[in-house]
């Protein structure tokens, strides 16, 4: 059974940065960066000209110490900027967003990831995002969004919370047991949410537990 520490939102998150890994090249800038992964999907060292780790935190050890309100690069200076599961983390994502725009080069392009309907992951755990507040983030820095896809619907999103209680009961064994209690169940909803009269359902569709949006600079 998968670790009942990894959620649902981070398994879809995972398949999308997998499915755009392909493009990412050149310069790449990733802010936030981990020393410890936090999910599965790898950045793409190989593909990147310069592959710059930048985190505010010096214990990450970053190739960069900086904030991403205030990034410390020159204009235009990346060609792609990948920010994951940050912007819910600073005081203000306009101020992230506006720097994210800046130094991108003309022509790159910025991958996004923030959280909606999900727990609070610590004390500094400051924002969510709905579809249009994330889409107003890009645009209101000059960007142009190209996708913005959404991870999971109403049932992904009741599989993803009931994974985290079931993660987070304090007995091992009774933590386990839940867990594998929950595996089939999980399945069933996950694969509810991919009936086509819940994508096309306004209601049912209008819950997601996060978005990755993927926008261009002109």
């Amino acid at each position: 059974m998968p670790s009942l520490g990894l959620s649902y939102r981070r398994m879809l998150l995972d398949a999308e940065l997998e499915r755009l890994t392909s493009e990412l090249g050149g310069v790449v800038l990733e802010i936030g960066a981990k020393r410890v992964a936090r999910g599965r999907w790898r950045p793409p060292l190989d593909r990147a000209r310069r592959w710059v780790r930048l985190n505010l935190e010096a214990g990450e050890r970053p190739d960069v110490i900086g904030d991403a309100q205030g990034l410390p690069l020159r204009d235009a200076s990346a060609d792609w900027v990948v920010c994951v599961e940050v912007l819910q983390y600073v005081v203000s994502p306009e101020a992230a967003m506006r720097e994210i725009a800046r130094v991108l080069a003309p022509g790159g392009a910025a991958v996004l990831a923030v959280p909606f309907f999900h727990r609070a992951d610590g004390p500094t755990d400051r924002h969510r995002f709905t579809e249009l507040r994330a889409r107003e983030l890009v645009e209101g820095a000059g960007l142009r969004t190209l996708a913005l896809v959404a991870q999971g619907r109403f049932f992904a999103t009741l599989a993803n919370q009931l994974r985290q209680a079931a993660a987070h009961v304090g007995s091992r064994p009774i933590r386990w047991l839940v867990g594998a209690g929950l595996v089939p169940l999980a399945a069933l909803l996950i694969a509810l949410d991919g009936l086509g009269p819940v994508r096309r359902s306004p209601f049912l569709s209008s819950f997601a537990t996060g978005f990755v949006a993927l926008a261009r600079k002109a």
